[in-house]
């Protein structure tokens, strides 16, 4: 895996988001999430995980980069680039489930 901070972090939030889609999916017992509540389940799972995210990444980070990883301050940094549109984040969100569950049919 390579130790480029910018690929990690980029790594890191579609395997986060890939695995909440995969525990919304089980937890309630469908196939896919149907087209008009994709943005209403984007809201409201965003909005609660968006600070656990940012945990998990720098946690994460620490442990695949260890004494290459860059610091608290650099990350902390890369993510109020990434997370300062709300927004963007969830269309962004919305594009890679979308796609996802195109190839699933």
């Amino acid at each position: 895996m390579p130790n480029n901070p910018e690929k990690l972090v980029q790594d890191l939030i579609l395997f986060y988001v890939k695995e909440n889609y995969n525990n919304y999916l089980t937890e309630n017992g469908v196939k896919i999430i149907s087209e008009d509540k994709l943005d209403t389940v984007i809201n409201d799972l965003y909005s609660k995980r968006k600070e656990h995210l940012k945990e998990f990444i720098k946690i994460s980070l620490k442990k695949i980069m260890g004494d290459d990883y860059p610091g608290d301050l650099l990350i902390n940094n890369m993510l109020i680039d990434i997370f300062r549109d709300d927004q963007l984040c969830k269309n962004r969100i919305k594009l890679e489930i979308t796609e996802y569950q195109k190839s699933m049919k």
